[in-house]
């Protein structure tokens, strides 16, 4: 009998934790753009909900898998 493990909110994850500033790169885009916003929540498969600055449907279409970002995309801003 196959277990898949559950996918939960967690309270941090490598390093990531909610309230967090963060920015984004979008390599899809040539030159590629950076995105930042707050990290609203972050769960146990390494993904974060972000709320981000500013609208654009384009970085969601990259960045996005079910409203969430994996975290290999993000980097922590310093001065937050």
């Amino acid at each position: 009998m196959n277990h898949l493990s559950q996918i939960v909110r967690v309270e941090t994850i490598r390093g990531f934790k909610e309230g967090q500033r963060v920015t984004a790169q979008d390599v899809e885009v040539s030159p590629p753009q950076l995105h930042r916003g707050r990290v609203h929540s972050v769960w146990s498969d390494a993904t974060a909900m972000i709320v981000w600055d500013t609208l654009d449907q384009q970085r969601d279409r990259h960045l996005s898998v079910n409203g969430r970002v994996d975290l290999h995309h993000l980097s922590r801003d310093l001065a937050s």
